[in-house]
């Protein structure tokens, strides 16, 4: 089983790094090389390679969220944060913060095995309480925004209309684009989601990046940071939260962990907190009730393998061990060398290369998906409202699934 966790952990990096890879891209290669695989390996290190990939990818994955401005679903939250601190020269702390707040989320995540259990006896109930569980969420996220200190009492109640536009739009074209998504799905790597949240939160970033009159990214420090426990604490119970629920992602996890923080470092510690224990969680659903809640889960159901309790926190450990050190490793090698490029070369180039890979991941579709995602995302900041309100991208189709 080591061999399987060393090996998950380097597959789970690899997607973590390389924008629009995802973990759930090598669990479907696993799956379709088993045959193979099985004359090499045993299905425990199979079973090993998928879970520590899972992992190891919510740890990894803030190194192109932050340097790059490249979201994937579990990070889209942390795009504008971590892009501000970055242009204070804090990009370092940006993934001390979400590296140790993952680790933390491991502790919390294990003792909820046993919640898990008795959420099982209770499945029925909790499958038809999602889609009031998303309308409940979505009302939570549009009445957060507060208008402007000296606009008057109106305010408030403008910025929520402009959320709710920005909201159903959104929506509508998730709806759209997740119900056509097989047209996106040229290769194993292809998915709709790539597109449609890069275009929403990575894109908007990356033009206003472009187009700055001050945008050198500056030397950045080297210190590291340790995240509060108890935004931690809120994101890892978020991300347990999600987890019960059937069809609702990691990313709706990010949306409630996140309403109420203010600061750039609480989006970046309760996003990655919730984001790992979310991955967790979803395995410890497949033990307690035979559901799946993520790729990675249902590739081992698939596989028949059903992991032990025991399995999944040994696991969790060493792989978010492996990875932390990792993506710290790989973070301060980075920090060297981006002081030397303007902020707005890279942002062209990293936006180019979006295109490109947008294209050869997706077809035509997909960049028609990207294309028409870039000005609902950009709308956002003309109208003052918050950009995770794009997350009604999810939130809106699984509501109507449910219903419907």
């Amino acid at each position: 089983m080591l061999y399987g966790a060393i090996i998950g952990t380097i597959l789970g990096f690899i997607a973590g790094i390389i924008p629009g890879i995802h973990s759930n891209t090598f669990s479907a290669l696993i799956l379709s090389a088993s045959p193979f695989l099985l004359l090499y390996f045993s299905l425990s290190d199979l079973s090993a390679m998928i879970i520590a990939s899972a992992i190891a990818y919510t740890i990894v994955n803030i190194i192109p969220a932050t340097f790059l401005g490249v979201p994937s679903e579990d990070t889209v939250v942390s795009i504008l944060p971590a892009h501000r601190m970055v242009l204070e020269g804090k990009g370092f702390e940006v993934i001390s913060l979400s590296c140790l707040s993952s680790l933390f989320a491991i502790f919390v995540s294990l003792p909820l095995f046993f919640t898990t259990l008795f959420i099982g006896m209770n499945y029925e109930i909790l499958r038809i309480a999602t889609p009031f569980v998303l309308l409940s969420t979505a009302f939570l996220l549009i009445m957060s925004e507060r208008g402007e200190e000296f606009e008057g009492s109106l305010s408030a109640w403008r910025k929520r209309f402009y959320a709710t536009l920005v909201f159903l739009c959104s929506g509508l074209l998730g709806y759209v684009s997740l119900n056509n998504s097989e047209l996106a799905e040229i290769n194993p790597a292809g998915s709709v989601l790539l597109p449609l949240l890069t275009g929403l939160f990575g894109a908007p970033v990356l033009l206003f990046s472009a187009f700055s009159r001050n945008s050198r990214i500056p030397r950045q420090e080297r210190s590291l940071s340790f995240p509060d426990l108890g935004t931690a604490l809120k994101g890892s119970l978020a991300g347990f939260f999600v987890s019960i629920f059937p069809g609702i992602s990691s990313g709706v996890a990010t949306v409630i962990s996140s309403i109420g923080e203010k600061s750039d470092r609480g989006y970046i510690i309760a996003m990655s907190s919730a984001n790992t224990a979310n991955a967790i969680l979803c395995f410890f659903m497949l033990i307690a009730i035979g559901r799946t809640r993520s790729g990675s889960a249902d590739a081992l159901k698939s596989l028949n393998l059903i992991p032990s309790f025991q399995d999944i926190a040994i696991l969790s450990m060493i792989s978010g061990t492996l990875a932390f050190l990792l993506t710290m490793a790989v973070s301060l090698l980075i920090i060297r060398k981006i002081d030397l490029l303007g902020g707005r070369k890279i942002s062209f180039a990293v936006f180019l290369f979006l295109i490109v890979l947008i294209f050869a991941l997706t077809g035509f579709y997909g960049l028609a998906v990207f294309l028409s995602a870039i000005p609902i995302g950009v709308s956002t900041q003309f109208l003052g409202v918050k950009r995770i309100n794009c997350m009604g991208c999810l939130m809106i189709p699984v509501t109507i699934w449910y219903i419907a």
